[in-house]
């Protein structure tokens, strides 16, 4: 056997334990004081802002074990704008593999969030932030996000809802991205909960996008909705929605469909806020069926019903006058306002139109307006009137065709309006005139 002298095996027994012994202890001490240095904070949130394409702020990240982070006070901005988006007091981060929609075993960022705060405000550009990730960019990495809080605060002004169990997942497959998230909302009755959609398909030229809203079994306040959504603000503040909402992405802008129900809907809000009428109470809308494109309501068919309210003298003419519809036969008690005990009817509303249909069970067939036990509108004889005539009744007053109003604007540029086409067996005849020209330049 082969001998070593004594001084050598000291000499290799303490070379052993240097390296394996006391450098480790040096490398593993010299990592901890650099993950506590002021600046490793920092640099781990530029490195993260990085991937994001966001602003991110850190006060601390601690490393609770292989593979697990912990950011302590992060807060994500606008790069642009600077505007806060999401602010959280810690994120706990993990690497997993979990399995996908499709069973496949993905690589997946866990993360878990403490009270987070998203601000509405930024709401706009925290959508096209999501558009981003949602899409193939060269070079990012294929991985899914899975998120989950059991409380997640969103905050406006003055007013702020907390949603709770909120699970959001974001994955990335062959021919398309999603994201989707459930919750259900503090204070509201939601047996099933909430559920929002995004969808980018790269299956289509150009790559597009669709958005899909089920409010499942409950209710979602239109007050959470306008939160993001400014035209839903005249609804009220205790309105609420049941029901779907889908658009797809197209080259001339979105186009989607709503169905479902508004529950609680402030009719002095929608319409005494907002036009020189006086109507007021409180009622429900059920949409069968709203389209829309471009932004523009393309059709609707629904019905509107109310019980006890009042009714401006005002409106009561503009309705006769404009829409056509049939007064009541007993005269209107004095004042200002009249009172109503049910309000009902079916609209249907296209490029046609609007037709009207009473259905009023206080009063005769027809009835839209009665007071219990007499009409006090009904339904017109014709059976469309022109959507201009619904706009002039809601402002009237006006020598022009179309008064030019902000609120006609408004109304105008979201309401269907008609092609013009000649009559049928009609062709269309190019216009002539003759240009009367001076007696030299005929010479």
């Amino acid at each position: 056997m082969f001998q070593l002298h004594d001084k050598t095996r000291r000499r290799i027994t303490l070379a052993a334990f240097v390296s394996a012994g006391v450098l480790p202890l040096f490398l593993i001490a010299g990592w901890c004081v650099n993950r506590h240095l002021p600046g490793c904070a920092k640099a781990d949130a530029d490195a993260l802002g990085r991937q994001l394409g966001l602003v991110v702020k850190l006060e601390a990240v601690r490393h609770l074990r292989p593979g697990v982070v912990l950011y302590d006070g992060i807060e994500l901005a606008d790069p642009e704008t600077g505007q806060t988006i999401l602010r959280s007091r810690c994120l706990e981060v993990a690497w997993r593999r979990q399995a996908d929609s499709q069973g496949q075993l993905r690589p997946t960022l866990c993360v878990i969030a403490s009270q987070p705060e998203i601000e509405t405000a930024a709401i706009g550009r925290g959508w096209q932030w999501l558009q981003r990730l949602l899409e193939n960019s060269p070079g990012r990495p294929q991985v899914n996000v899975q998120i989950s809080a059991d409380a997640v605060t969103l905050r406006a002004d003055e007013r702020s809802q907390t949603m709770s169990e909120v699970a959001a997942l974001l994955e990335t497959l062959p021919g398309r991205s999603s994201a989707q998230i459930d919750f259900r909302l503090v204070g509201a009755e939601t047996p099933e909960p909430a559920c929002i959609r995004v969808v980018r398909s790269r299956e289509v030229s150009p790559p597009a996008s669709r958005f899909e809203l089920s409010t499942g079994d409950g209710e979602l306040p239109c007050s959470v909705l306008a939160l993001a959504i400014d035209e839903l603000k005249p609804l009220g503040p205790r309105c609420r929605f049941h029901g779907q909402v889908w658009a797809n992405e197209t080259p001339d802008g979105w186009e989607g469909e709503v169905a479902g129900q508004l529950a609680e809907l402030d009719f002095g809000s929608l319409i005494s806020d907002h036009f020189p009428h006086r109507l007021s109470g409180i009622g429900r809308a059920t949409i069968t069926s709203a389209r829309f494109h471009r932004g523009r309501l393309e059709e609707c068919c629904g019905v509107v019903a109310a019980e006890r309210g009042t009714i401006g003298r005002s409106l009561l003419a503009a309705a006769v006058d404009r829409l056509g519809l049939v007064p009541g036969p007993a005269p209107l008690p004095p004042g200002d306002r009249v009172a109503y005990e049910e309000l009902a009817m079916s609209v249907v509303l296209d490029a046609n139109g609007l037709r009207l249909r009473g259905l009023c069970g206080s009063a005769e067939p027809g009835t839209i307006l009665s007071d219990g036990r007499n009409r006090l509108l009904g339904e017109p004889a014709r059976g469309s009137q022109p959507v201009a005539a619904f706009v002039q009744m809601l402002v009237p007053q006006s020598i022009v065709q179309v008064p030019a109003s902000r609120q006609t604007d408004w109304l105008l540029r979201h309401l269907p309006v008609p092609d013009v086409l000649p009559p049928p067996g009609a062709e269309a005849v190019p216009p002539t005139a003759r240009a009367h020209l001076p007696d030299e330049w005929q010479r």
